[in-house]
């Protein structure tokens, strides 16, 4: 399971080549790190902790979300130009 931005040529409109940026998360990978930091915010009991939601699902890493039943609506501008710094 790829958590950075790799894409098979011909993913989106225009794009001919494979894509591999090995620099930022995708989607998925985002909200799989994002849910990691959460739970590492309650189980420190940090004070920034009350100013998550109560209703969030539980999280075990060693058991992440399916990739394939997880779904993110891509944003209607996504753009396929690989950022600088790769």
């Amino acid at each position: 399971m790829v958590l950075l931005n790799h894409y098979p040529a011909n993913s989106y409109p225009g794009q001919t080549k494979a894509l591999a940026d090995n620099t930022h998360f995708n989607p998925y990978g985002a909200y799989e790190i994002a849910q990691c930091v959460i739970l590492g915010i309650k189980q420190q009991n940090l004070g920034i902790a009350k100013y998550l939601v109560d209703d969030l699902p539980v999280f075990n890493p060693s058991k992440p979300d399916d990739v394939n039943k997880w779904k993110w609506p891509e944003s209607p501008k996504s753009s396929i130009v690989k950022p600088d710094g790769n």
